[in-house]
């Protein structure tokens, strides 16, 4: 990809970002609150008909179990908004992860041209870190709470992209026994070690993360029912 490419893919991305957030933050917190009704019904529908207390006693219960479900059904469609959404925006981000490696790479290569194995840490993260902060001001983003969110975001990309740089890539360089390093024993070395070996484990906790979070719904759902049950 070309950088004009890399920059345009990236504006874009960071744009829809926030509002496709704010729309699954929407439907989520909504899909939560349904759930959590469901529960306050299942409470009243299989204990509280039955036990025939006194009115007062029994709008009290109900009125606390509907804040337990209400917020906790909103919390865990927030919780499940933010692993869906993540998880989604980095599969989709992977075209662009790879573009911004490469455009780093390049940077990387044109701030140091005779890259060894004797450079310190130091020196790589600044030159890396200086690249990936001159980027974010070619994105040229509006002032205001999406610029705040894809600067976080872009941070945390940029700092994984770091850590797969230094030490998965330099580590697969300082195979080369021989001789200054160049662009192409680099490009090769990034093609080598793949970005998908560094986010595909990402991914796939995504989906564990979900998982926890729906059994953790039914554990938190489940407890005032299983007051009434045992007790």
């Amino acid at each position: 990809m070309k950088t004009e490419e890399i920059v345009l893919f990236w504006r874009r991305f960071f744009t829809d970002l926030l509002v496709g957030t704010f729309v699954n933050l929407i439907l989520f917190c909504a899909l939560g609150l349904i759930l959590g009704m469901g529960g306050l019904y299942a409470l009243d529908y299989i204990f509280l008909e039955e036990l025939e207390w006194n009115g007062w006693l029994e709008g009290l219960i109900l009125t606390l179990a509907f804040g337990w479900y209400a917020v906790l059904g909103i919390l865990h469609g927030i919780g499940a908004c933010a692993i869906h959404t993540a998880g989604k925006k980095l599969a989709e981000a992977m075209t662009g992860i790879h573009g911004l490696l490469d455009l780093i790479t390049r940077g990387m290569v044109e701030k140091i041209p005779h890259i060894n194995k004797n450079i310190p840490r130091e020196q790589l993260e600044e030159t890396f870190d200086g690249i990936g902060k001159s980027f974010m001001e070619q994105l040229r983003l509006k002032k205001g709470l999406t610029a705040l969110f894809a600067r976080l975001v872009y941070g945390a990309i940029l700092k994984a992209l770091k850590f797969f740089f230094l030490d998965d890539v330099v580590e697969e360089l300082a195979k080369k026994e021989t001789g200054d390093i160049t662009s192409a024993d680099i490009e090769h070395a990034v093609r080598r070690v793949g970005v998908e070996v560094v986010m595909s484990p990402i991914l796939d906790n995504f989906v564990l993360l979900q998982t926890l979070n729906c059994i953790a719904l039914l554990l938190t759902f489940g407890i005032p029912l299983g007051i009434f049950y045992f007790f």
